[in-house]
């Protein structure tokens, strides 16, 4: 009888240390992050929420954006018309563009579809933009570069 007593403790003890170890391995996936970060002096009122997804494995991270509050670019910077979502791996890198707000007016409101991004840690940016396809960040700051990953 004391044989089949220590058989079911190291039983338990054993399916008590799988589920440990298994609710590590859930807890270290996950899911994806999330970000709030506030608007710079030039949009006080604004909040972005960023949604990164990163897969170490591959190195990647799919992001989207979305900005409540946001005002018009061309109140921000006069003759912008376009928010420029920026990213870069390291404070040495040179920003690329990620992608453009799709950003209405009546709403106050931006947003960037799912997209990725080719690292799993880097900083990201928006700007206010005349165009669209702007080559570097304009000094038009509507969020601070914020880390992700």
């Amino acid at each position: 009888m004391r044989h089949t007593d220590t058989r079911r403790r190291v039983g338990r003890r054993t399916g008590l240390m799988l589920g440990l170890l298994a609710s590590m391995a859930l807890a270290a996936c996950g899911g994806p992050g999330e970000h709030t970060v506030q608007g710079t002096q030039l949009a006080p009122g604004a909040d972005a929420h960023i949604t990164a997804d990163v897969d170490p494995d591959a190195s990647t991270t799919r992001v989207a954006v979305n900005v409540e509050h946001l005002p018009p670019p061309g109140r921000i910077d006069a003759g912008s018309e376009r928010f420029v979502v920026w990213q870069r791996p390291s404070s040495t890198a040179p920003w690329r563009r990620v992608g453009v707000l799709d950003y209405n007016a009546d709403r106050r409101h931006g947003s960037l579809a799912e997209t990725t991004v080719p690292y799993a840690s880097f900083e990201l940016l928006i700007t206010v933009e005349k165009q669209s396809s702007a080559q570097s960040p304009s000094s038009a700051v509507v969020f601070a570069p914020t880390p992700i990953g």
